[in-house]
C-alpha cells in the first residue's frame, strides 16, 4: 500500500478447472503495487456462476482503486472500511445484472479481498472461499467459512472429524447475490516478515487438509521454494486427489 513499507510482498496467483468441470466459474486478480488480492468462486450450480464471480472481482478493485487514493488512505480504519463498502458493491451490482438478464437469474459467488499493509493484513469475506497464514511452520486460517456445515460444528452438533463427509458440504449461509444485503465478516492480522499468505477457492480446501497445505507452503517460508513453484503444487496436488471443482489460489509472502 505504501511505498514506504519496510516490507516486500511477492505475489503468485493461478487458477485450474479441475478435472470434473466444464468450465472455471472462480476468478481471482492482484495488485501487487498496491497490495491488494481478491478470489471469488461463483456459486456451484448456478446459472452465470462465471459471470458473478468475475464482476466480484471487478466490482471490488474498482472500489478500492476509487476509494483508496489520498495518501492518508492507508491507515487501517479506512481500508477496513472501504473493504466492507467493496463487498457491498459487489453484491448490489451482481443482482442488479441478474435482474437484467433472466439467463443470469440466480447467479452467486463467495468473495474474498485482502489489503496488505506495512505490518498487517486486513481482510473481508463471504462465503467459503478462505485465507490462510502460514507462520513459523504453523497453518492458521484466518477466516470463517460461512456455510451450514461451519454453523453445525459451532454448535457441537457435528464434530470436526465429521466434516469430511458431511451432507452439508458447501451449503453457503451467506453469498454474493443471494440477498439485498450481504454481511462481509472482516478480518485484521499481523504480518511479519516471511510470512506466507493463502487465499483460496474451496477447490482446494475440499481436496487437500491443512497439514498438506502446510507441507507445500513451509519451503516458501524458509525461502528454498518459488510462490509459482508452490501454487503448482498446490493445484496438481488437488488434481491428484479428484480435483472435483475448481481450483484458485493466490500466495503472498511478506519478504524482507
Amino acid at each position: 500500500m505504501s511505498s514506504e513499507s519496510p516490507i516486500r510482498l511477492e505475489f503468485c496467483a493461478c487458477s485450474d478447472v479441475g478435472r470434473v468441470r466444464k468450465r472455471n466459474e472462480d476468478s481471482l486478480a492482484v495488485d501487487e503495487d498496491r497490495g491488494w488480492a481478491v478470489l471469488a468462486d461463483g456459486m456451484g450450480g448456478y446459472r452465470g456462476g462465471d459471470v458473478a464471480s468475475r464482476m466480484a472481482v471487478e466490482v471490488t478493485l474498482q472500489c478500492l482503486e476509487r476509494e483508496l487514493v489520498a495518501p492518508d488512505d492507508n491507515e487501517a480504519e479506512r481500508v477496513a472500511a472501504v473493504l466492507e463498502v467493496a463487498v457491498r458493491e459487489a453484491n448490489a451490482e451482481i443482482r442488479a445484472a441478474a435482474a437484467r438478464d433472466s439467463a443470469l437469474s440466480g447467479m452467486g459467488s463467495t468473495l474474498v479481498v485482502a489489503a496488505f499493509l506495512a505490518d498487517r493484513v486486513l481482510t473481508a469475506h463471504v462465503g467459503d472461499s478462505r485465507m490462510y497464514r502460514l507462520r513459523g511452520g504453523v497453518l492458521e486460517q484466518l477466516t470463517r467459512d460461512h456455510t451450514m456445515l461451519q454453523q453445525l460444528v459451532d454448535a457441537g452438533i457435528l464434530a470436526p472429524e465429521e466434516v469430511a463427509h458431511s451432507q452439508f458440504r458447501g451449503l453457503l449461509t451467506r453469498g454474493l447475490g443471494v440477498s439485498p444485503v450481504v454481511l462481509p465478516e472482516s478480518g485484521s492480522h499481523s504480518a511479519f516478515p516471511r510470512d506466507v499468505f493463502l487465499l483460496c477457492s474451496d477447490g482446494l480446501t475440499d481436496m487437500l487438509d491443512d497439514a498438506a497445505i502446510a507441507t507445500v507452503l513451509e519451503p516458501v517460508e524458509s525461502g528454498v521454494m518459488r510462490l509459482e513453484e508452490a501454487a503448482d503444487r498446490l493445484v496438481a496436488l488437488a488434481n491428484e486427489r479428484g480435483g472435483r471443482d475448481n481450483i484458485s489460489v493466490i500466495l503472498v509472502r511478506m519478504a524482507a
